[in-house]
């Protein structure tokens, strides 16, 4: 009777810790780690007490790989940023990065999907880092603070790419951004100067990264302004607006937990992140005047519209730039394709093509007198994004044909041209 009583024991304790580590919206993870559990066998009361006894062990392991409360989490004894120690002992230090800390080990869902992409995105900026001279590697934490790891991020300041590079600065550094190309979402080239820039900075700062983190946040004029002002050269020392002291407390917590997924309650393998896709990456030259639109493009080299897109997020217009040249990622095997359309024309068909087989002249798309541009009249409530959707044209081509920069706004009554 005793030994059926421990038998009904341990099997109430492993369903109470069944519901509690692998409860109905649990991940595949975890229902697979619970079928594997051990089953207690049909046989005698010492077999099926021996089998819930390795149950409750297993579920035990399980439950602890469950995440804690928030506040069971703590920093390491010992933080670094660019190999350069953090005084965890100074409280103001300790309070300004555990409230980082703790806001994104709150925030864990958006964890996830840094930790994912990492995979992606990382390989190249640690590339960049290990060819310029007086980099650090933990400058790729830097990037997920910026851009979350997403190369078409604009800021509400025109910043823009992985590294929210400005215009003038990505110029600065070799970037591309006009004429329908902007490598600021390119991943290898804008981590190249994204790297350049930061070690230049910390240069700048006697090798001290966190001024150099600071300066890339909020300038590094803003900042040497506020050294001098403030007669001190240490960041943690410095009174600086929010974003700029929040900004080197949030590239350390990243690093933190992004280097202790496991510690931290997060279940994720290196092969669960978003690897980076094979490609083959052509420069191409197209002559002036003989732009292709993206749409023919994709159908001569045999992909469908957002894979080009995807591939290639620094084209900004909706045909590939011409009169300039550009870098072009297709998928493997596609690139003898996508060489062919360096020779064809605005249509997409063969400039030495016969005449017999080439497209219609334009005036059976359009009667002549519809050649003229046609405008729109900015009326109240009217947004570039929406007069653009409703005329069928992008944005970029609409800035273009009416000479408007990114900071230009539109106003009731200016008449636009939407189309050429």
């Amino acid at each position: 009777m005793r030994t059926l009583r421990f038998a009904a024991a341990c099997s109430l304790a492993a369903s109470t810790l069944l519901a509690a580590a692998v409860p109905g919206s649990a991940d595949a993870k975890s229902k697979a780690r619970a079928e594997d559990a051990p089953r207690a066998p049909a046989e005698g009361p010492e077999a099926r007490i021996r089998a819930l006894e390795a149950r409750l062990e297993h579920l035990e392991r399980e439950l602890a790989r469950r995440p804690l409360d928030i506040s069971s989490y703590h920093l390491p004894e010992k933080v670094e940023l660019c190999g350069q120690p953090v005084r965890l002992d100074d409280p103001d230090v300790r309070e300004r990065l555990e409230r980082e800390f703790y806001l994104m080990l709150g925030d864990r869902d958006q964890v996830v999907i840094w930790a994912k992409r990492a995979r992606r995105v990382f390989p190249a900026i640690d590339a960049a880092v290990a060819r310029t001279a007086g980099a650090c590697p933990d400058v790729r934490y830097l990037a997920v603070i910026e851009s979350g790891l997403r190369p078409t991020v604009t800021s509400h300041a025109n910043a823009h790419g992985y590294w929210q590079f400005m215009a003038p600065t990505a110029r600065e550094y070799g970037l591309s951004v006009d004429g329908g190309w902007d490598e600021r979402a390119e991943l290898e080239a804008s981590s190249k100067a994204g790297v350049q820039y930061l070690a230049d900075l910390a240069r700048g700062f006697g090798g001290d990264w966190s001024l150099a983190m600071a300066a890339y946040n909020t300038g590094m004029g803003r900042l040497r302004n506020a050294m001098e002002t403030q007669s001190r050269r240490d960041f943690w020392r410095l009174d600086l607006v929010d974003e700029a002291e929040r900004y080197v407390p949030r590239v350390l917590a990243a690093k933190l937990i992004m280097t202790r997924l496991a510690e931290y309650g997060f279940d994720l393998d290196e092969g669960d992140g978003y690897a980076p896709e094979p490609v083959e990456r052509l420069t191409m030259r197209l002559p002036a005047g003989r732009g292709v639109s993206l749409l023919e493009a994709a159908r001569v080299i045999g992909v469908d519209y957002r894979t080009l897109r995807r591939l290639n997020p620094g084209l900004t217009d909706a045909s590939l730039p011409a009169g300039r040249t550009f870098s072009l990622a297709v998928p493997p095997g596609r690139a003898e394709a996508a060489r062919l359309l360096a020779g064809r024309g605005p249509s997409g068909e063969p400039e030495d093509a016969p005449a017999g087989k080439r497209p219609p002249p334009a005036r059976t798309v359009a009667a002549a007198p519809a050649q003229k541009n046609a405008h729109h009249v900015v009326r109240r409530g009217d947004s570039l994004g929406a007069i653009a959707a409703r005329h069928r044209v992008s944005v970029d081509e609409l800035r273009r044909w009416n000479r408007l920069s990114r900071k230009d706004p539109i106003r009731e009554g200016q008449k636009l041209i939407v189309r050429r």
